[in-house]
């Protein structure tokens, strides 16, 4: 269960009273359509989604954005009863939107926006960031790191060097991905096993870890993080997750 300090609830409501929700919603929904195409099965009314131009101009996605993003007001109006506020949103959606990574295949493109960027990033830099990043916005990770020493505050995590060393070693398993992109599955089975039997790792941080590096990427390499390059990332960490969770089904 989630507790809300009450500068967290400060800190949302704050930004939440200055959120334009036509256009930010209606921005999010385009970029959820462009960077995970296959999400444009269940808007097929919607008319032309054959292009991010096509996309962002439609006025369908538009609207619906703008409805999406203002039922999140219920959630800024209710953060201590999130959970039943959304209960009847959650039945209506939970089944129908899953989407199996497994079924994912991997185009040339794709391949080669994965590989490309891989050649730029800087392992340690960016392992090191997105595992201080995952500790500190995901703080109840931090009890699978107990042995790393002081994670008392933003900055002892992000000075700490045993969590620089492992962030390293996360991302430089990354690289297994990187060269394995059509056995992925295979190639992780080993790490699922272990962290499912042995270190009893939740399996949704898996999940956390990999949307923490998208923000990182994205922070490092600006621009050039195109929606495509995310796009294919994104799919990226969602099957290396899927297959690190493997053994928990």
């Amino acid at each position: 269960m989630v507790h809300w300090t009450a500068e967290e609830k400060q800190l949302i409501t704050g930004l939440w009273g200055k959120v334009n929700v036509a256009e930010c919603g209606g921005e999010a929904l385009a970029r959820l359509l462009i960077v995970y195409p296959w999400t444009q099965r269940f808007f097929a009314s919607f008319g032309n989604l054959s292009s991010p131009t096509a996309i962002v101009g439609n006025p369908k996605v538009q609207a619906h954005g703008k409805k999406v993003l203002t039922s999140f007001s219920e959630a800024v109006k209710n953060l201590d009863s999130i959970k039943k506020c959304f209960a009847p949103l959650s039945k209506l959606h939970c089944e129908k939107l899953h989407v199996d990574p497994e079924n994912f295949r991997w185009t040339a493109e794709e391949k080669q926006l994965i590989t490309g960027l891989w050649g730029k990033v800087n392992v340690a830099e960016c392992g090191g960031e997105a595992l201080a990043r995952l500790l500190i916005v995901y703080p109840w990770t931090q009890r699978f790191f107990a042995s790393f020493g002081n994670l008392s505050s933003p900055t002892a995590i992000v000075g700490n060097p045993k969590v620089q060393a492992h962030g390293k070693k996360v991302l430089t398993s990354f690289s297994e991905a990187v060269k394995n992109l059509d056995s992925i599955k295979k190639c992780f089975a080993p790490l699922s096993k272990l962290h499912c039997e042995k270190l009893h790792v939740d399996p949704e941080n898996f999940r956390l870890l990999g949307d923490t590096l998208i923000i990182v990427l994205a922070a490092h390499f600006g621009k050039d993080f195109t929606p495509d390059c995310q796009a294919a990332w994104q799919k990226l960490v969602r099957v290396v997750a899927h297959a690190l969770a493997h053994e928990y089904h």
